[in-house]
């Protein structure tokens, strides 16, 4: 029995002195979570650290008070929830890569006993088992992790495109649609002036009804379009401040500009073939189904692996009226009745999946930058026609109010002037917004921006503290 007992307590000394893990629970409260979320704001000290960290973005004052589509970005990347899903997802990935290097624990039998015959000796016996993996099995598994986890990773930085993207579509929105309210509030007036004049003539018995009333409901259709515009407005600073993750309040006593808004660039420095060796080589979803790829090779690889059977080591002691015996005995399990086939055949499937996968993401990014760069192609067209309506807008503009100031002809023709001249900039307003949303989707094909100066490096570290518990 002494002999048991030395074997018995370097046994359990072991197990009581393994480093154990405790569960510590992590109660969310919902409320105290919505209460950050109406808190956050532009101004936040935190958000200032962070913007010089991650993408050396130094502010010439804090806060600040004016706001462009590389400022918003940063935010967006501080603020954005879904930016915090992925890394979470990269997390459990990355946690992977360590489940999967962990080598099997060895386990111990111990098994005292005697026989029921009165005067039988006291039995004892200490089995250890080793099991060993073969065939490499282990490295190939910890492959295929690495490859998941950098999957995972490329997929923070397709979360922060997308971050990105409906910052800019969202900001493209709230500029325009600012842009043609102050239009439109100048041809309200106009066309107020416009009609005022009309009926002081009508007043005066110079023409008929008739003459007043289309103006009359043209006037009362503008003040229509002028509502539903500055609605418009509105959603559109709404939606800009759902893109970033902060509430709309947040806004408030914000400059928000884009010097660059208005000159977009000519689809003729584009050239259709670089653009689309670009995407291949730039999409973050080719970059992440090739992982996938590698990931798909590597389980083929420990499927593979698995037709050897691993070994079991099993040094044993025994106890016996005084008898100490010591065996050596080794084991595997025989592959008599499969070798892995099914297995291994889901695996050359999953392979060959990711590896079609792969191949129609490629010819996916080629069709849709095609498709962007002709929506660009056109909206720019349009935008061009726009612009020359414009100018001939304006000359006409400017020619009715000279005449009008010479006495050629009455203020009514330079009013009329200056409402078409309204109407034309609106549409050049409407065909510009147009451009930088094509612009926009052109970009998203490559997932790279045309304009640098417009994006920042996308973040991969989680930038903020933790959410309050």
């Amino acid at each position: 029995m002494k002999s048991a007992a030395i074997l018995i307590l370097p046994f359990a000394a072991c197990v009581a002195g393994c480093a154990m893990q405790a569960y510590h629970p992590a109660p969310l409260a919902p409320q105290a979570m919505a209460a950050q979320l109406e808190t956050r704001s532009l101004d936040d000290a935190a958000l200032r650290v962070w913007m010089r960290q991650a993408a050396d973005y130094v502010a010439p004052v804090w806060p600040l008070t004016h706001w462009d589509l590389n400022s918003l970005t940063l935010a967006a990347y501080y603020f954005n929830p879904s930016l915090d899903v992925a890394r979470a997802h990269a997390e459990q990935a990355n946690a992977a890569v360590q489940t999967a290097a962990m080598k099997p624990n060895p386990s111990v039998t111990i098994g005292p006993g005697y026989e029921t015959t009165p005067g039988s000796p006291f039995m004892f016996g200490f089995d250890f088992l080793l099991p060993i993996e073969t065939a490499g099995r282990r490295g190939y598994r910890i492959a295929e992790a690495q490859h998941l986890s950098e999957a995972s990773r490329v997929q923070i930085a397709e979360a922060a495109w997308d971050v990105r993207s409906r910052v800019r579509a969202a900001l493209v929105n709230y500029l325009f649609a600012a842009q043609a309210m102050v239009i439109l509030r100048t041809q309200e007036a106009r066309q107020s002036e416009y009609v005022q004049l009309l009926e002081a003539r009508y007043r005066a018995g110079e023409i008929a009804l008739p003459e007043v009333t289309p103006p009359r409901i043209d006037l009362t259709n503008l003040r229509q379009v002028l509502r539903t515009s500055e609605g418009q407005v509105g959603v559109a600073r709404a939606s800009l401040a759902a893109a970033i993750g902060i509430p709309e309040i947040a806004l408030n006593s914000k400059m928000i500009e884009w010097s660059d808004a208005n000159s977009p660039p000519s689809p003729n420095t584009l050239s259709a073939a670089n653009l689309r060796i670009a995407a291949i080589e730039n999409r973050l979803d080719v970059q992440r189904e090739l992982a996938n790829y590698e990931a798909a090779q590597s389980a083929l690889q420990l499927e593979i692996a698995r037709q050897y059977p691993d070994i079991d080591l099993g040094p044993g002691y025994a106890y016996e009226e005084g008898s100490h015996m010591i065996s050596l005995a080794l084991g595997a399990v025989l592959p008599l009745r499969n070798r892995n086939q099914g297995p291994i055949a889901e695996a050359l499937a999953a392979r060959k999946a990711a590896g079609v996968q792969l191949l129609a993401t490629q010819s996916s990014v080629m069709t849709s930058t095609d498709e962007a760069l002709a929506q660009y192609r056109a909206a720019w067209a349009e935008l061009q026609e726009a612009r020359q309506s414009v100018t001939q807008a304006q000359e006409q503009s400017r020619t009715a109010a000279a005449w009008s100031k010479a006495g050629e002809s009455d203020q009514l023709a330079a009013l009329i002037g200056e409402v078409q001249l309204s109407v034309a900039d609106r549409a050049r307003i409407d065909a510009l917004r147009q451009t930088q949303l094509a612009l926009g989707n052109l970009e998203d094909a490559l997932q790279r921006p045309l304009m640098p100066t417009t994006a920042p490096p996308l973040p991969q570290a989680a930038p903020r503290q933790e959410v309050s518990r």
